[in-house]
């Protein structure tokens, strides 16, 4: 069972005896449901937090709050024998902010977003109307184009609101912010809509939902504008890369290189590239004979189809399982695998933002063949609509092997 002290301290004076102080301790008992929410984990050589918490099924996007929980000022930097404190298990905690805290960060977001797009805030001075005089620092006042609007962040009453109203400012509270944010929107693109979806590509398909999407009035591209800044860099130039420009508040996990995926390309001839593969998964060297080439390790045999009957029950009386070439590069590679042996399948990936959701705002999905060799899974495509897949695929952690 967790204690916890509260001393509370009381002063009494006295002009004979002098000070006094009365220390009282008061109990506070943490029900076991409390307790089950977090467990405490030593750092051991070579850990960083992100696979600490990949460990335990932690969602990447807590890195900063676990971090914030523990005190660690630079999450990249933790040392062995150090002792965290995580959230784990069905009673963990989701570490989500106050609904106070959580609503006026939402407000500093739009806010955020209203400068990016031209609008101009005020945050100093004060306005005097009538006998009130309104802080800025507390009801920040925003201009937009020739508008301009004053944030109600403390409730002003309805008589300085008309007299506001007289001066040509717009009072907006703060369930309405959305409004000085569309008018900022309207300012600089058209054709504006809300909360809709993209589904952009062709073979690899990226699902894409958004708060706002409009054209630029001095460019045309097309542009989503959203309130919550998670869409990771990668994926934003993924979206570029199809035309269309991403604007959020600050993205604020920062694009760590940490779990990247490897990437390695196939090079050559079709027959070069079964030898470079092979290698790669089984560390096993092929020799070149005329009709192909020869694992002698792995007593495999992958041979074009003009090999004689005779050629190939040589080879068979060798001991080598023979595999003859049909063309089709997946599929070859997925049976020539099952005679090394190796656990592939075709597979349609799915990857989600923010990860750990179910395409809360985007989802991308990439037919290819998952392969595991003894070390790790790879995920190996014949092509992608866009290169760009590639790093984006690779910031999610995918080992990528490309055709």
């Amino acid at each position: 069972m967790v204690k916890r002290a509260l001393l509370i301290l009381s002063l009494f004076s006295s002009t004979v005896c002098g000070a006094t102080y009365q220390i009282s301790v008061v109990k506070e008992q943490v029900s076991p449901k409390m307790e089950k929410r977090f467990i405490v984990y030593k750092v051991k050589r070579g850990d960083t937090l992100l696979k600490i918490m990949k460990r335990f099924k932690i969602p990447r996007r807590l890195l900063y709050r676990i971090a914030k929980l523990n005190s660690i000022k630079n999450p990249n930097l933790i040392y062995a024998g150090q002792v965290i404190k995580l959230p784990v298990g069905e009673g963990a905690p989701s570490l989500k902010l106050s609904h106070k805290v959580s609503e006026r960060l939402k407000e500093e977001r739009e806010l955020q977003l209203i400068q990016r797009l031209g609008g101009k805030i005020n945050r100093e001075g004060y306005l005097f109307v009538g006998d009130k005089n309104i802080s800025f620092r507390k009801n920040p006042l925003v201009t937009v184009g020739e508008k301009r609007f004053l944030l109600d962040f403390t409730g002003i009453p309805e008589k300085v609101r008309k007299l506001l109203s007289g001066l040509g400012i717009t009072v907006v509270d703060k369930n309405t912010l959305n409004k000085v944010l569309e008018s900022a929107i309207s300012a600089n693109f058209s054709s504006l809509q809300r909360n809709g979806t993209l589904i952009i590509g062709e073979n690899d398909v990226l699902t894409y939902h958004y708060d706002y999407l409009a054209y630029n009035r001095f460019t045309g591209q097309r542009t989503v504008i959203n309130t919550t800044p998670d869409t990771p860099p990668t994926l934003k130039n993924l979206l570029l890369a199809y035309g269309v420009a991403v604007v959020e508040p600050r993205f604020e996990v920062p694009d760590s290189k940490e779990g990247w995926g490897e990437l390695k390309i196939l090079t050559g001839g079709g027959l070069d590239k079964i030898s470079e593969l092979i290698y790669l998964l089984t560390g096993k060297k092929g020799q070149k004979v005329p009709e192909g080439i020869v694992f002698p390790d792995l007593k495999l045999a992958v041979v074009y189809d003009y090999i004689t009957p005779e050629r190939r029950t040589e080879l068979e009386l060798q001991g080598n399982k023979v595999f003859i070439l049909t063309g089709n590069f997946l599929n070859d590679v997925e049976s020539i695998l099952s005679l090394v042996p190796m656990a592939n399948k075709f597979v349609k990936l799915v990857l989600y933002e923010p990860p750990g959701t179910k395409g809360e705002r985007s989802k991308f999905v990439i037919e290819g063949l998952l392969i595991s060799s003894l070390k790790k899974d790879w995920f190996m495509v014949d092509s992608f609509d866009k290169p760009e897949e590639i790093p984006y695929l690779r910031y999610r952690g995918v080992n990528l092997i490309v055709y």
